[in-house]
Formats: C-alpha cells, structure tokens, sequence
C-alpha cells in the first residue's frame, strides 16, 4: 500500500473503490493495522498546525521569508498553501522511522525484557497434495482440503477475531464463538464472514464459490454483502463485484470428503466438470445435445474409466479415447 494512498485516505479524498482497498489492506494484516495507526497518530497530531492562529502564523513566515533568497510568487504561494502538507509529510516518516527502527535500540544501562511471542503473527502454511487432507485449527474448527489446496492460518487466533486465508477449496466445519467471528480471505476481494457454520469454498483465480450446509455465512466483497443459508450458493467473479446467489441441489461438491460422487437428477455438463476436476481436465462432451441429459446416482470413487463406461450405458452414447483424452458421442 503505497504512502499516498495511506494519506489521501485520511484526507478523505479517496473514491469508494481506492477507499475498500485501503480498509482491506488494514484489515488484512496486525502489521498493516499497526502501520496505519502509525500514520493515524501522526495525522491527528498534525492537525494542531492548522489551529495555529493566524496572526502568529504570518509574523512567522515573514520572519522566515526575511532569510530567504527572493523567490517567485508563485512558489511562495504554494509553500503558504502546503506548508502543513509538508510537516504532515516529515512527521509521518519520523512515526513510521520510529515503528520499524531495530528493537534493541535502547537507552544505556537499561535492560530490556523480551516481549511475549505473538503467536497470532506465527502463520502456518498448509499446501495439500491429495484429496481429503483434514486439519485442527487452534479453536478446533476443522478445515478439509481438496487436491491442491492452500490454507493460511496462525498458530493461535487473535483476541478479536479468527482469519485464515485459502487458495483453492475446502470446506469448514467452524466452531461457534460469538464473541469472536471467523473470517475467510478467499481470494478475488472477498470475504466470508460466520460465527459457527459449516461451508464450502472455491477459492480459484477466475471466481470465488461459496455453498451453506448449516447456520448463515456472510459474504462480502467491497461493499457488497449477502447472507447465504443452508442450500445457498452464491458465485463471484473476479472482475465483477456483483454476488450472484442461487438455490443449490446437487451434492457432487462434496466428492473429495466423501469419497463418491452423489447425482442427484445432475446434467451431464455438472457431472462431466467435476470428473474433470478430480481426475484432470480429460473428458469432453462432443455432442452438445448430451449436455442437459440427467442422471440420478451414485459414483464411488474408482478409475475414471469405469464410471465412463457406466454413463455411457445409461445414456446409450459412445466413449471414445484419443491421445488421453476421452470423448463422450
């Protein structure tokens, strides 16, 4: 976040999309809230130069004038102008300085204890190479991950709230806490908020997916929020900011936790796409009129060649294999 943008947004000059983009960057990080504050600080203190009263203001500048080279009107007029622009600029890099200097700057002869770790900061990495990994988060929530997934979460929560950030999808099973709401960065500006719920979460480059299984998740991105209930889904594209929400059938979803893949009166699009997803981008549908036949079934986990074979004798259609990639005709 670039120090112009920190103070415009103090200034309030900022227009609504740079303004949720400051708010975010606070809100993202203990590192980046304390820096803000920093400049907030800094901010408030600077403001005693506006009440400096106007007669002294004056004599001061013609005092300092009288040691100055002459100087054209105009420069002069601007310096008049911005002159408390400028000290808001040098009192804020004296702050920020005064943040980011080494701690073991100190006063001689003093000894200084060693502050508590913060094992809020401490971040665990979690990238899964298989379907169906399970992990403990500190206040016992449990988090699923599909194949490639990456979760972010830290060591313990902070006082106030709990973050994780994901890269992929997974699931939730959130363990409730009023007093200390969940949160989920999942990519693309948005954000889940829940208190205690289950969910899941496609967190791709493209979109952000969401599906309720129980209790309420909100959703948020910029401005933009939606409450989501159990057998809602609501999808969000990258370069929109709208949040589009619909009711939610199928369970197919749900194939990387249970181990089978549930129809449930599904098109062959939805069930070719997930197959795709869990086995590789390896199956198309030729014909473009197989595409909105249904099914009602249940696959169990298994080579993906049997279950072609099996949809192939329901539908009575041809399954072709070429070069890898096998085609529905």
């Amino acid at each position: 976040m670039s120090e112009e943008m920190i103070v415009k947004y103090l200034l309030n000059e900022c227009d609504a999309a740079s303004r949720a983009e400051v708010e975010h960057w606070i809100q993202s990080s203990p590192e980046h809230a304390a820096v803000y504050d920093e400049y907030k600080k800094v901010w408030e203190q600077s403001k005693v130069l506006q009440h400096i009263p106007p007669k002294d203001t004056e004599a001061s500048w013609q005092k300092l004038k009288s040691k100055m080279q002459p100087a054209p009107s105009l420069w002069v007029s601007m310096v008049r102008k911005y002159s408390w622009v400028a000290a808001l600029w040098v009192m804020a890099m004296i702050g920020v300085w005064i943040w980011m200097r080494p701690s073991k700057m100190q006063e001689p002869g003093v000894v200084k204890t060693m502050p508590k770790k913060d094992t809020s900061a401490v971040q665990h990495i979690v990238k899964n190479t298989v379907r169906g990994k399970t992990d403990t988060l500190a206040d016992r929530s449990v988090v699923t991950l599909n194949q490639y997934a990456e979760l972010r979460y830290p060591e313990k929560f902070a006082e106030a709230e709990r973050r994780v950030a994901l890269k992929g999808e997974a699931f939730f099973n959130i363990t409730p806490d009023r007093t200390k709401p969940f949160f989920v960065d999942a990519g693309n500006d948005v954000e889940i908020r829940v208190v205690g719920t289950s969910f899941n979460v496609k967190a791709m480059e493209g979109y952000t997916e969401v599906i309720v299984e129980t209790g309420i998740v909100e959703v948020k991105k910029f401005r933009r929020v939606v409450l989501l209930h159990p057998g809602e889904k609501a999808r969000i594209d990258r370069d929109d900011s709208s949040i589009v929400v619909q009711k939610h059938r199928d369970k197919l979803y749900r194939y990387y936790r249970d181990k089978h893949f549930e129809c449930d009166n599904t098109p062959l699009w939805k069930v070719v796409e997930v197959l795709n997803e869990a086995y590789g981008d390896s199956v198309r549908i030729d014909n473009k009129a197989l595409r909105t036949l249904t099914i009602t079934t249940r696959f169990d986990e298994q080579e993906l060649e049997n279950i072609l074979d099996i949809i192939a004798e329901t539908f009575e259609i041809k399954v072709e294999k070429e070069g890898g990639i096998y085609h529905l005709k």
